[in-house]
């Protein structure tokens, strides 16, 4: 109760209060350099999404006949994140140990007798969102909530009889909810698949310059309130 009457405390109460409000409504440090390093990149985050859906389908195949060369086909892709897909299919299946090629099926050079298998696959979806944008009990620091999908249908073709020897697909997912102040981080210029639109709730937009002009006049009322009493 002492302190509601001394006038000069309380308003240095206040301004330490709203002080502290404008730095949860606006928070700018930024994180620790070893946090940032654990934080995967959205194109981290598709190649990521790319080896666990591949890994399925490698997992399911039947086991190939022979050290005989695979071509790699690619029927139905999704756009300019295609290659990050494809790379990632290349090298694990030379990791797993099958002879693969990216040439053109139809490419005389090739030895066709030479070949057991066709590798067709179809890029159904591939894609990385940004779902939600919020902040935590409304005054918390601004958070991003990340959400990347992925679903292929691929087909195993015996070249020498013509026929489909395996089916297969998978759906993967994945997500995590990162700090808005992480997006300049984790997307890339130089690629528009990792900067997906940032859908932001309207109504944020308009209560939060609010909240923070309050503040502002608060503390403006505080310190003029403050210099008359002295």
């Amino acid at each position: 109760m002492r302190i509601l009457r001394n006038s000069r405390k309380l308003s240095r109460y206040g301004c330490i209060l709203c002080l502290l409000l404008i730095i949860v409504v606006n928070p700018t440090s930024p994180l620790p350099r070893e946090i940032e390093e654990r934080i995967l990149t959205n194109y981290q985050i598709i190649e990521q999404l790319s080896a666990d859906a591949i890994d399925e389908l490698i997992a399911n195949m039947p086991s190939l006949l022979g050290n005989r060369l695979v071509i790699l086909e690619k029927k139905k892709g999704i756009g300019e994140a295609d290659f990050v897909f494809e790379n990632v299919l290349v090298k694990m299946m030379r990791d797993s140990g099958f002879k693969v090629t990216q040439s053109d099926p139809e490419d005389k050079t090739i030895d066709v007798e030479s070949m057991a298998y066709r590798f067709s696959f179809q890029l159904i979806r591939m894609s990385l969102s940004y779902p939600k944008i919020s902040r935590r009990y409304w005054l918390g620091a601004k958070m991003v909530e990340r959400k990347a999908e992925i679903d292929i249908f691929a087909q195993l073709i015996d070249l020498r009889t013509g026929g489909i020897t395996w089916v297969g697909d998978t759906q993967k997912q994945l997500g995590d909810v990162i700090a808005y102040s992480q997006l300049k981080y984790v997307e890339d210029e130089q690629y528009g698949f990792t900067k997906p639109p940032r859908e932001e709730l309207r109504w944020s937009r308009l209560v939060e310059p609010i909240v923070v002009g309050g503040i502002v006049v608060g503390l403006v009322y505080l310190f003029f309130s403050n210099q008359s009493n002295e």
